[in-house]
């Protein structure tokens, strides 16, 4: 065993204040005293113990393992009773790692500790520094347990304090960034207490209140952020409880609001780019009134594609200009479209109304109109009767065809091609004369005329090809059913 293995004969008693050191922090720092009291215990051998000098070595920096990174502040005091040769105290701050304080009783006059007296140093004024952990305080000692003449050994011994974070401190709280980009994550920054319990809230994507554990003084939202949003860290240590807040911009954010408005009451709000509607979204116009005004071109995209949309009014759409539509205008079955002005088809020469199927009625009450050319290739009455024409038809080129008879007045019109035989049945001025050899019969006058004669004609055939009844042949019309005045008649 070499001497600096020796236990010690006198080790001090060490009392640390406070029982438990706090470490400093920015805000506060916190000091210690300690108190070693040698004479009291010893430790082998026999009373007495003769005593050269005894050190202190307290090791010093910022690291956790030093107790103080300002050992000239340190104070210090050597207590002996009365009636004993005053010691001296003799610190060494030269070593920047550690501080030494030598106490010793005058030259070569060894100081004989019997357990009936001691000696106290005092060192206060101690400023812990900020790192948490335990320390070794390093003691030695000069003694000798045979007597004033030695020999003398030099002895080794330590003890311990502990540093420990109990204060509550929480500042610096930071965003990494204060403007990130739409739908990437926050990373938010502290300072604060290791040992306290840190919660994180915030704004989540869909508006509600999110929240998080955080801890080492650093966070990354657990979700991406589409919006601006406001962050509150809470620490807790025991029962006392900070907070703190900061806030982050989202650029290119999605906004959410119940109201916009202008900032006077003839103002505008104006949008630069692109308005879109997502998902079930809507535009909705108040009941008591207001309006939508385009200058530009409206789009409404209610499907996948802007060609699979559909602009849709639930009650009246008007428009006080003109409506152009560059694909097919449906009205749904069942639905009707109702003009109460006129409808006008004018895209050029090529313009028409198709209706594809069904018919198009016009009220009796109403009329259809036409003052330019109306083509038609079937006209054709839609109830059990005929087709009537109130006024005249005046046809300036062409002709009027018919699979049946045309009747005027009631009577049969005559068609070219008719073959006719003229019966006399009164005082008549047209006589038949045979046409001798020929195939037709020619109808004379007598000499004598009478202004009260009746002729009739009789339709034997036609040189057309319609089809005659048998109401068209061979049958005489009734004579009485004649005019009664004397005219002549043919």
């Amino acid at each position: 065993m070499t001497a600096a293995d020796l236990p010690m004969l006198l080790p001090p008693e060490m009392v640390p204040e406070p029982g438990a050191l706090n470490v400093s922090t920015f805000a506060k720092p916190e000091y210690a005293k300690l108190t070693f009291t040698y004479g009291r215990v010893k430790s082998g051998g026999s009373w007495p113990v003769h005593c050269k000098w005894f050190r202190v070595r307290i090791p010093t920096g910022r690291q956790a393992s030093a107790l103080t990174s300002e050992p000239t502040l340190i104070r210090y005091e050597l207590t002996v009773p009365d009636g004993k040769r005053q010691w001296a105290v003799v610190p060494d701050t030269r070593d920047p790692n550690q501080v030494v304080f030598t106490c010793s009783p005058p030259p070569n006059e060894p100081a004989a500790f019997d357990g009936t007296w001691s000696v106290q140093l005092e060192l206060w004024g101690i400023e812990v520094n900020g790192g948490a952990g335990p320390v070794d305080i390093i003691w030695e000692e000069s003694t000798s347990a045979t007597g004033a003449d030695g020999p003398f050994q030099e002895r080794t011994g330590k003890g311990g304090v502990s540093k420990r974070d109990d204060s509550f401190y929480l500042h610096s709280f930071r965003p990494a960034s204060v403007a990130i980009g739409r739908n990437t994550k926050a990373t938010l920054n502290w300072e604060g207490t290791p040992h306290a319990t840190y919660t994180m809230y915030y704004r989540k994507p869909d508006g509600t209140q999110g929240s998080s554990t955080a801890k080492d003084g650093t966070w990354t939202s657990p979700e991406n952020l589409v919006d601006d949003s406001s962050f509150t860290l809470e620490a807790k240590m025991g029962n006392e409880v900070r907070y703190l807040t900061t806030y982050i911009k989202v650029n290119n954010p999605d906004v959410a609001v119940t109201s916009v408005a202008a900032a006077t009451s003839d103002g505008s709000v104006s949008v630069k780019n692109t308005l879109s509607f997502q998902g079930q979204a809507g535009l909705t116009i108040p009941q008591n009134g207001g309006q939508i005004t385009v200058y530009g071109a409206l789009t409404a995209t209610a499907g996948p594609a802007v060609a699979q949309g559909a602009l849709t009014a639930n009650g009246p759409l008007t428009a006080n200009s003109t409506i152009t539509a560059k694909g097919n205008v449906t009205i749904e079955a069942g639905k009707t479209l109702t003009a109460n002005g006129s409808i006008t088809v004018d895209p050029g020469a090529n313009g028409y109304i198709w209706l594809k199927t069904g018919r198009l009625d016009i009220k009796d009450t109403a009329n259809l109109n036409v003052y330019g050319t109306l083509a038609v290739t079937k006209i054709k009455s839609t109830v059990n009767g005929a087709f009537a024409v109130e006024n005249s038809i005046n046809q300036t080129a062409g002709s009027i065809s018919t699979t049946g008879n045309i009747t005027a007045g009631g009577n049969r019109v005559l068609r070219a091609g008719d073959t006719l035989r003229f019966v006399s049945h009164k005082n008549r001025y047209l006589q038949e004369g045979p046409d001798y050899g020929g195939e037709k019969e020619v109808a004379q006058t007598s000499r004598t005329l009478y202004n009260n004669a009746r002729w009739r004609t009789q339709h034997l055939s036609s040189a057309s090809s319609f089809v005659e009844t048998e109401d068209d042949r061979g049958l005489l019309e009734d004579p009485k059913a004649d005019h009664a005045d004397t005219d002549a008649e043919v």
